[in-house]
């Protein structure tokens, strides 16, 4: 979307996947697809060279599929956000708002803030220092981070306590924008460890299902067994 000689190149990249494609009883169909608020819209409008589809940095600005013909024998579609039905893992959620793809009714920002600055602190730590000039990074934890934010900005509240709520929003504004520097909050490697920390916590939860299970059962039977 940065760059239009990178946009021009999409149309002949795409023809080459599909080749028997692009003539006028067969043209090109072309879909946009992705996660809410990744930038769907703006890569059409850079594609057209023209506005035709409302962009903001704000998920579900697109509400439903737009079709257009961008010329030689090519249709292209943008298609509105989609996520999961179910996030299963509480992480997902947290880094998918982290990221904007989450409309900020649905989360509070500042668990999402100190969700962030925990994930920066144990992976980019440099990049808390560059910006904010963090010298004591080994005894901060997410909510120490947001702090440290509002008072080296000072962002008090009325009374003198930190604004904790302007600090997170200058956080996750720094990692939206790309201030901050390039980040990924995940990697194959941090997914299996989630992944395998919540099939833990599954496998205890249900053998605290059975045995609660098995307890009443046994006490169904003794009650039985005494009447």
């Amino acid at each position: 979307c940065k760059s239009q000689s990178d946009v021009a190149k999409i149309p002949g990249l795409c023809l080459k996947i599909a080749s028997h494609r692009g003539t006028a009883l067969k043209p090109l169909r072309m879909m946009i697809m992705g996660i809410p608020n990744v930038g769907k819209s703006t890569l059409m409008n850079a594609l057209l060279k023209k506005r035709v589809a409302k962009v903001g940095d704000e998920p579900a600005i697109t509400k439903v599929q737009q079709r257009l013909y961008l010329g030689n024998n090519m249709v292209l579609i943008d298609t509105p956000g989609m996520l999961w039905p179910k996030i299963a893992l509480a992480s997902d959620g947290l880094m998918l708002a982290a990221s904007h793809a989450v409309g900020t009714n649905a989360v509070i920002e500042e668990e999402v803030a100190v969700f962030l600055a925990d994930e920066l602190l144990k992976y980019y730590p440099q990049l808390l220092v560059a910006r904010y000039a963090f010298k004591e990074l080994d005894t901060m934890d997410g909510i120490a981070v947001v702090e440290g934010i509002a008072a080296r900005r000072g962002f008090r509240q009325k009374g003198g306590d930190l604004d904790f709520e302007k600090a997170s929003h200058i956080l996750l504004g720094d990692y939206r924008s790309g201030t901050l520097g390039r980040i990924s909050l995940e990697t194959p490697a941090s997914r299996q460890e989630r992944l395998a920390l919540h099939d833990a916590e599954m496998a205890i939860k249900a053998a605290e299902k059975a045995a609660i299970a098995e307890a009443k059962a046994k006490a169904y039977a003794n009650g039985k067994r005494g009447s």
